[in-house]
């Protein structure tokens, strides 16, 4: 299809990550920086004419899967001709996982024909309740790098002096939420003692022993990415 120069124009400054696709083809026509740059391409030209199963993934099995989810996203789309709605989750190119909202509408022409398909993209990771991010982390690393980057995303990573386990980072990113202990135990399918004596570890490996610092530290992220998503 020839793309409007006013749509063109609209995809390249969107302020998040947005494209225009060939209906048929499912090549890319337009899109902008923020929609490149999540596929480690530089320059948005160099995505033009290419599929989605044309992009190399950080994790190819995943990207295969995550290729057939959109393919079938674009599909929906053309065949309701009219706006449809996917979460999916993401790894970008730096490796960061993410979870995405993206919006998918046909471009109808004057007899109602498709003659290409708009996304635009939301990364809503920072609406995820903590030990939501560390499982979505789970997906795509191992327990010790998950860990990391989990306490690295609410930069409270250089806080520990010692690495966490599985247990201990879940109980931490529960307690983060202000669920009490018998909270935690009913969520973990563990006793009342076990997630004490978690708790115990933790101070154990926290900087002066100061868990509730940390814990606070924790809930100011939390509700400063909540304030930010409502804004």
């Amino acid at each position: 299809m020839k793309c409007d120069s006013a749509i063109a124009s609209l995809i390249e400054n969107f302020p998040t990550s947005a494209s225009l696709k060939e209906a048929d083809t499912g090549r890319y026509i337009v899109n902008n920086l923020h929609n490149s740059l999540q596929f480690g391409i530089k320059n948005p030209k160099d995505l033009l004419g290419l599929t989605i199963q044309d992009i190399r993934f950080n994790q190819p099995d995943w990207g295969a899967q995550y290729a057939k989810s959109i393919e079938r996203l674009d599909l929906s789309a053309r065949e309701k001709k009219s706006h449809v709605i996917g979460r999916h989750q993401f790894l970008d190119a730096c490796g960061e996982a993410q979870v995405e909202e993206m919006v998918k509408f046909p471009v109808l022409g004057t007899r109602k024909n498709i003659l290409g398909i708009v996304t635009y993209r939301h990364d809503i990771t920072r609406t995820l309740p903590p030990i939501n991010v560390y499982l979505l982390n789970r997906k795509f690393y191992n327990t010790a790098s998950s860990i990391e980057r989990t306490l690295t995303y609410f930069k409270v990573r250089q806080y520990f002096i010692t690495p966490l386990t599985d247990a201990q980072v879940r109980v931490f990113l529960l307690r983060s939420e202000r669920l009490s202990t018998k909270e935690i135990s009913r969520f973990l399918r563990i006793s009342d003692r076990t997630v004490e004596c978690h708790c115990a570890a933790l101070r154990n490996k926290v900087i002066d022993g100061n868990l509730p610092y940390v814990l606070s530290l924790m809930k100011e992220s939390v509700s400063c990415d909540q304030d930010l998503t409502q804004s």
